[in-house]
């Protein structure tokens, strides 16, 4: 038995406002014509009326008139039906709603712009143009004639609008029907672009479900795992024998290149950070933890953030993408003591924990402790340690400046520790102009060094040294989650997963692994692409290609082959080195292009604009030591001097 159900139209505004205009257009052509018909026929003066609002801008050309008749028009009929819209969630999906919306769009039209322009500008200007069209008419007989004739003029002004605003109306409504709206399956939560693909989605997936449905399960919502979403969801967005799904512990995709940013206060939380929701289209999404992967039995179990309640999934086809996590190579006291900088929470942390101990230390009397407080060490030489580490120095040094009156900036001292013979080896001789960059900025680096320990708010270092701190962020490595350690599959001696040229698990055709938690190698010189943002998104990429063709039945499978575009690093205020397709910038320049590049790829035009007028403001203004909130428990900042 068939059920009742009715898709609920989703509203793209972007479109709408371009069906509008094409409505508007088609309807200023239908509007004005019975017009240009009666003065043809002599019963009308209507060009005289164009050839008035052509005066507007300095023309005489009706047909300029015209023109500024239908822009005028068109742009208020888009401002009502935003207001519509966004007053009464109206939209124009349904052809009456679309008639409704065009007949309201009329009228404003005629209350807004028809009677004001016929009150202040064409009765005055038409009689002018009337005595110069006719110069035997006397200016008496064209105010007479106009005078006459506002009544008529008000009726037929009013008809034509309601006629522009019917045409608008259907036109619009129709473009929405085909190719505007998205269609919102109420049970899957999914959305279609056509509402045949709607029908053909409730028929063989609710009324009369299909055995042949071919599951597609996505797990990671980081950039390869929302890539291959992306993607897929093109490829499949008509065909309703394909089910995709999307597991990941955060509800949100996060830009993780701009955390230590995040972490300083320049950019505000949220600007970096975006709903997987709103990727999700013709996807479900599962805000779950993933508990277990048998590949073998083509099952995953998740288990909800909520409750905590535990789910089984089955698949056709798997995507491994699900990141990686902080490593600290055992040290449990490094675990249990130092701040890392990974997520959105570890940022906020960083933030809450340094204003703090600014806080703190500007009460504290005792120059010990005060020490102790105003000492930060970072550790790991890569280029979250760095721009951590760049940012952190900035961020302390200005607001002691600015704010904290009773420290001394001279006593404000930051470190960082690298374990290599440099820090940021990836860009080879640039990687020596960031630390002579950082030295200049009063931050100690040391190098072929590495953390033993950090307990009791001391720092131990290998070569014997300690340092007492109350501030350590540890940047020092990452490794796969267990979950994927766990697969019974080939993994690499690091514990990612090998997979073939194609980005697939060996023996394990329908399983797809890429990002941190597969050790991809470079066909060509069999080393192993670095786990970077980048090379994520070019993944992602192949696997959807890939994954295209073994859902369609397509033999071809492309191998993964990428040359890097550069790398690139943010050392401080003004301050970068970038190794782009070969070519060195540093300073300014560098800066600028890292600025550019990483708001270019913000996933969405709303978070570029937030995080562009975040980086303005910081430009001018200092960084706002407010302190976000205390929903993150946190150790004990000092007690006693040691």
């Amino acid at each position: 038995m068939k059920s009742k159900s009715s898709p609920t139209v989703n509203f793209s505004l972007r479109k709408e406002v371009f069906f509008v205009s094409i409505g508007s257009i088609i309807g200023a052509f239908t509007m004005h014509l019975p017009r240009i018909f009666l003065d043809f026929i002599g019963d009308s003066s209507y060009v005289v009326t164009l050839i008035v609002l052509a005066q507007t801008v300095d023309s005489a050309d009706p047909l300029v008139g015209f023109l500024l008749h239908i822009f005028v028009a068109t742009t208020i009929g888009i401002i009502t039906g935003i207001f519509l819209y966004k007053l009464m969630k109206f939209n124009i999906s349904n052809v009456i709603r679309g008639i409704i919306f065009g007949l309201i769009a009329g009228i404003v039209v005629f209350v807004v712009f028809a009677i004001p322009v016929s009150q202040l500008l064409l009765g005055p200007n038409t009689v002018e143009v009337l005595s110069e069209i006719n110069p035997q008419m006397s200016l008496v007989d064209a105010i007479r004639e106009v005078e006459q004739n506002f009544v008529f003029q008000m009726i037929h002004s009013l008809v034509m609008h309601l006629i522009w605003g019917v045409t608008l109306g259907l036109i619009s409504s129709l473009f929405t029907r085909k190719m505007g709206a998205n269609y919102l399956c109420r049970i899957c939560n999914i959305e279609f672009s056509k509402i045949k693909t709607w029908e053909h989605h409730q028929e063989h997936v609710h009324d009369n479900p299909s055995k042949s449905t071919k599951k597609i399960l996505i797990v990671g919502g980081g950039y390869a795992g929302v890539g291959v979403l992306n993607r897929i969801q093109k490829q499949f967005q008509d065909n309703v024998d394909v089910s995709i799904s999307l597991v990941s512990e955060s509800n949100f995709f996060l830009h993780t290149p701009m955390l230590p940013e995040m972490a300083t206060g320049t950019i505000e939380p949220r600007h970096i950070a975006t709903p997987i929701r709103k990727f999700c289209k013709r996807a479900q999404f599962y805000h779950a933890k993933v508990v277990s992967v048998d590949i073998n039995s083509r099952k995953v179990v998740i288990q909800r953030q909520g409750d905590s309640k535990q789910t089984e999934l089955s698949y056709d086809y798997l995507v491994l993408a699900s990141g990686s996590k902080t490593n600290f190579f055992g040290n449990h006291n490094v675990e249990k003591n130092s701040l890392t900088i990974k997520s959105l929470d570890d940022a906020i942390k960083i933030r809450n924990h340094v204003i703090s101990v600014l806080e703190t230390a500007d009460q504290e009397s005792d120059e010990t402790i005060r020490q102790k407080l105003v000492t930060f060490v970072v550790v790991g030489g890569g280029f979250s340690g760095v721009e951590t580490v760049g940012e952190l120095n900035e961020f302390v040094r200005e607001s002691v400046e600015k704010y904290y009156r009773n420290i001394s900036i001279s006593s404000v001292k930051v470190f960082l520790v690298s374990s290599g013979k440099t820090i940021l080896p990836e860009i080879g001789d640039l990687g020596q102009y960031a630390k002579d960059a950082l030295e200049k900025a009063e931050v100690k680096i040391y190098t072929n060094t590495r953390l033993d320990d950090f307990a009791d708010e001391l720092v131990t270092l290998n070569n014997g040294e300690k340092i007492s701190c109350s501030t350590m962020v540890w940047a020092g490595g990452n490794k796969v989650d267990d979950v994927i350690t766990n697969l019974d599959t080939e993994h690499h001696k690091s514990g990612k997963l090998t997979v073939t040229h194609q980005l697939k698990l060996k023996n394990h055709p329908n399983v797809f692994a890429l990002g941190d938690c597969a050790y991809v190698l470079d066909p060509r010189s069999q080393k192993p692409y670095p786990p970077t943002a980048q090379h994520a998104i070019r993944q992602a990429k192949t696997v959807a290609e890939n994954l295209s063709n073994k859902v369609n039945g397509i033999g071809f499978q492309s191998d993964f082959v990428y040359d890097s575009k550069g790398s690139m690093a943010k050392i401080g205020k003004k301050d970068g080195v970038a190794l782009l397709l070969g070519h060195e910038l540093r300073g300014m320049l560098a800066w600028f292009v890292w600025k550019q590049y990483y708001l270019s790829t913000l996933p969405t035009t709303e978070k570029k604009i937030r995080v562009g007028l975040d980086w303005f403001i910081d430009l001018f203004f200092p960084r706002d030591i407010t302190r976000l909130s205390n929903i993150f428990e946190e150790k004990p900042i000092v007690s006693s001097s040691n």
